[in-house]
């Protein structure tokens, strides 16, 4: 499969297949499929050892990431290394992490212990004490990061539609994140009328006039100190498609008229940088 960047909604499923393709795996292809996320589908590829430069690569220009935690996941030292550079990604570019653990417990991922621990210790024979070590920090760090538990749900599909559903917004809080700070050109955590001039005058769009970005200024701008901060932000985006963003004409009416009913219906999500 191409991966392309221009995916906003492209998420990577970390898996071991004999556990779960034939089934929650593919339940979620279509679940996924019916909000419009797009999930990388390797059938055309090779998962080897040690992990490939294509799935490298479909991690790294991924959104997001599931985790799908079998009790076999750690007989695969492609699974392994697959976690290693999700997390890697988590950490350096902030991509979304959701681990779900299918018929496994979490406390026996974050020690290694059970049946989940056995096998973890079958792979590591012959890996080097540096890979172990990481291994199990990978591990010990994904069984601490808020998932779903496939033991807690008696309905898989009511599980796979909240994961669908959980996970869409976080996609969208994240693409509004990316919006706003290409804007802050500066990046001091506002964006102002000569940030948004200069990214209206050099992205190639239709060049806008003075008044029309005090507009946009003025109706996001709930404090009134003249600039908008990301918390302004976030409160516009939750009204406005995210793609009038890039169509300034369309924005700066949709923001006069959220300027002037905003109070009705503006709320607070409580995100921060």
């Amino acid at each position: 499969m191409a991966v392309s960047s221009s995916l906003s909604h492209f998420v990577f499923p970390s898996f071991h297949g004999p556990d779960v393709r034939k089934g929650i795996l593919s339940h979620l292809h279509i679940v996924f499929a019916r909000k419009k996320i797009t999930v990388f589908n390797d059938q055309a590829m090779e998962r080897c050892q040690p992990i490939g430069s294509a799935l490298i690569q479909a991690i790294r220009e991924a959104k997001a990431s599931i985790v799908l935690i079998s009790k076999n996941y750690a007989s695969s030292r492609c699974c392994l290394d697959e976690l290693l550079e999700i997390l890697k990604c988590k950490e350096s570019s902030g991509q979304i992490v959701m681990p779900i653990f299918y018929d496994v417990d979490p406390s026996d991922v974050k020690k290694q212990k059970g049946d989940f621990g056995v096998i973890f210790k079958t792979t590591c024979e012959g890996a080097t004490e540096e890979q172990k070590r990481r291994w199990i920090e990978a591990l010990t760090c994904v069984a601490t990061i808020t998932g779903e538990h496939s033991r807690n749900c008696a309905d898989e599909a009511a599980m796979l539609e909240k994961i669908s559903t959980v996970m869409l917004e976080q996609l969208k809080i994240q693409k509004v994140k990316e919006v706003f700070k290409t804007h802050d050109v500066d990046h001091n955590g506002f964006v102002t009328k000569h940030e948004l001039l200069f990214m209206m005058t050099t992205k190639g769009r239709d060049k806008v006039t003075d008044k029309q970005v005090r507009k946009i200024i003025k109706a996001a701008d709930v404090d009134e100190d003249g600039q908008i901060s990301y918390d302004e932000f976030v409160k516009l985006m939750e009204n406005i498609n995210i793609e009038d963003v890039l169509c300034w004409e369309s924005l700066t009416q949709k923001l006069h008229f959220h300027g002037r009913k905003r109070q009705k219906f503006f709320k607070f999500i409580g995100l921060s940088m």
